[in-house]
């Protein structure tokens, strides 16, 4: 609690300081105000910093806008000034038609309402010409296409994950494992699919819509006339390389801080024979035997020659089983303010301090100036 002693500090040096000199309050108050909000503002900035993370939503277009281009008319103006002389001038700006682009709008179930500029492959780009109707627009974005978000949301899991990681695990001992897939293209899209798998480009586009259909809105019960995502989660599988060691889907766990609170994460290792060397599971859902009965179906399954029915076999054994953590279940951690924003803290409030001290000497030097002048 050290960087609470730099507050406090402040607060009480202030305080002596004004009954020994000025006792001018308004000085102690100002101050006082100003060393708190510092103190909050770098307090909150630090848990932010640590607990924000991002999750990607799935689901799929719903709707369609367009609005065609359009000329708009812009009146002229006139500015007149005069001179020091009487003599007066002016200039005139001449109406003019400003052109406005036509814009496209598609719905999602995850995201709402946003701009599109581009087809779903991205080859074609919108342009005044083409497309003209919101039925042209549904032709490149066909309802039910599969959309993903990237949305923000509080993870104290994330500032506190060494309460959860594996204590045999140091990440700088697998420098090459591969980042998160959380891009979300302009074409709505995201790779869940991370590194190379048999049939992977019709292994991508099963997934997304198995994703879709995962997080597809139900009615929600705690909520009359609302709807949810119906399982709240999105499966990712990882390809981590042939015949690697176990150690690298623990080491890839850590590294992810056991995947977003909605994601159901499958990594593994082919064997150079094409069996599965290993299969390591892991997510927050409550069903830890899901991951058990994942990772052996793929075991047995081997790497084969088509990854599509490995998707569509585990994806619905998760519409099965999966059910998702609630990360309120976490909110007993307790995030301690970090080393590097203590230093902030101690560096912005003794600053404050010092400022404070110097000017209550100078008052007082000055007033004892302006009685010993006045005695004399």
């Amino acid at each position: 609690m050290a960087y609470w002693t730099a507050l406090f500090l402040v607060l009480i040096v202030g305080f002596a300081i004004e009954l020994i000199t000025g006792r001018k309050w308004w000085r102690y108050l100002l101050t006082s105000v100003l060393a708190v909000i510092l103190f909050a503002g770098v307090v909150a900035s630090d848990f932010f910093l640590r607990t924000v993370d991002t999750e990607v939503w799935s689901g799929a277009v719903t709707d369609w806008e367009h609005k065609e281009e359009w000329d708009e008319w812009i009146a002229g103006s006139e500015e007149c000034s005069t001179d020091s002389r009487g003599h007066k001038s002016c200039t005139k700006e001449p109406g003019h038609y400003e052109h406005h682009e036509a814009v496209n709008k598609l719905k999602t179930s995850d995201n709402g309402w946003f701009e599109v500029r581009r087809s779903m492959d991205g080859r074609t780009r919108f342009t005044d010409r083409s497309p003209n109707s919101a039925a042209e627009l549904a032709k490149y974005f066909p309802p039910g296409t599969p959309s993903a978000s990237v949305h923000l949301y509080v993870n104290k899991v994330r500032g506190s994950y060494s309460l959860f990681k594996h204590s045999d695990i140091d990440l700088k001992d697998y420098p090459d494992l591969p980042e998160y897939p959380s891009f979300v293209s302009e074409v709505l899209h995201v790779d869940r699919i991370v590194g190379n798998v048999p049939n992977r480009q019709n292994a991508l586009a099963a997934l997304a819509a198995w994703n879709t259909e995962l997080n597809k809105a139900v009615p929600d019960p705690d909520r009359p006339g609302e709807t949810k995502s119906w399982k709240q989660v999105n499966l990712i599988f990882v390809n981590m390389g042939t015949d690697l060691p176990e150690a690298y889907g623990y080491a890839l766990q850590d590294k992810w801080k056991n995947g977003n609170k909605n994601d159901f994460i499958v990594s593994f290792s082919p064997a150079s024979d094409g069996s599965m060397k290993w299969v390591h599971a892991f997510s927050w859902s409550e069903v830890d035997m899901l991951k058990l009965e994942v990772q052996d179906y793929m075991t047995e399954q081997g790497y084969g020659k088509d990854f599509v029915p490995i998707v569509d076999h585990v994806a619905q054994m998760v519409a099965d089983q999966f059910v998702r953590k609630q990360f309120a279940d976490f909110n007993y951690l307790q995030i301690e303010v970090s080393e590097t924003s203590t230093y902030i803290i101690w560096g912005l409030e003794m600053f404050v301090l010092l400022f404070y001290v110097y000017r209550c000497i100078i008052t007082f030097v000055r007033r004892r100036r302006n009685l010993t002048y006045d005695y004399s």
